[in-house]
């Protein structure tokens, strides 16, 4: 059992990162180097029938990225983190099709979303999830409002919802029961650490409307591993090439 945790990331912006945009919004999330993603960079979920994406062979909720975080290195044995990102209709989930500006809407919106997992403790007698508005804590991060549940086997899910628009909310889920006893609650100190790092991931979790920046400023689409090549770039955006030679100083004649 991990009795001393020492936090394993050192800096988020040195992780990867992928960006995609759903309905005029530009998504920048961290992850590392080998995390599943898909390669389709651009969705539009329409009013009117929000369960179809840009990929007309994908319908409902899209998950466009999952993978693994480490949190703790303890003589080399790797304590991780699993992760997985979603966008999901509201109406899929038959969640308030309003607007999330309270902190009252955003758990009355979870516990709904939960209530339906009673069920599951009949198979699973450890099984545990929100029942109370106590159980649902809501955090300001970035300006945004975040709901966070916990459920799953001993508690072994962390949640976090955000609304993107009135019909879409995003969904991080994290499960991190590889840093304690699978057949236990996690101790509250092994928690608490993997609740800083949850929540540092947040403050990094960049959600931008179109238009609220200059394009420019916008983050690239795509995929780009932590560890990427620098280019020097003009005044108009455009990579500078260099020369053959360029690499090559006085010191090496």
């Amino acid at each position: 059992m991990i009795t001393t945790l020492v936090p394993e990331w050192k800096d988020f912006t040195e992780l990867a990162v992928y960006c995609f945009e759903v309905n005029g919004y530009r998504i920048q999330a961290r992850c590392t180097d080998t995390a599943t993603y898909k390669t389709l960079y651009e969705y539009d979920f329409t009013a009117t029938d929000v369960g179809v994406n840009a990929n007309p062979e994908c319908t409902g909720e899209i998950s466009p990225l999952e993978g693994y975080l480490d949190l703790v290195d303890e003589d080399s044995s790797r304590r991780y983190a699993s992760f997985s990102l979603i966008i999901w209709p509201k109406s899929d989930l038959g969640l308030h099709q309003g607007r999330w500006n309270t902190s009252n809407i955003v758990r009355f919106d979870i516990l709904k979303l939960f209530s339906s997992d009673s069920k599951l403790v009949e198979e699973w007698p450890n099984y545990s999830y929100p029942k109370f508005d106590s159980d649902i804590r809501v955090l300001t991060i970035k300006d945004r409002l975040w709901g966070h549940a916990v459920a799953g086997n001993y508690q072994d899910t962390d949640q976090f919802f955000t609304e993107l628009t009135e019909e879409l909310v995003i969904v991080l889920r994290f499960n991190a029961s590889p840093c304690w006893p699978r057949d236990a609650l996690p101790p509250a100190d092994i928690k608490s650490h993997v609740m800083d790092f949850f929540l540092g991931y947040l403050e990094h979790f960049d959600i931008i409307q179109l238009g609220s920046v200059p394009n420019e400023e916008l983050p690239p689409l795509g995929f780009y591993p932590s560890q990427r090549d620098e280019k020097e770039i003009d005044a108009d955006g455009q990579t500078i090439q260099q020369s053959p030679d360029s690499s090559i100083n006085d010191s090496d004649w």
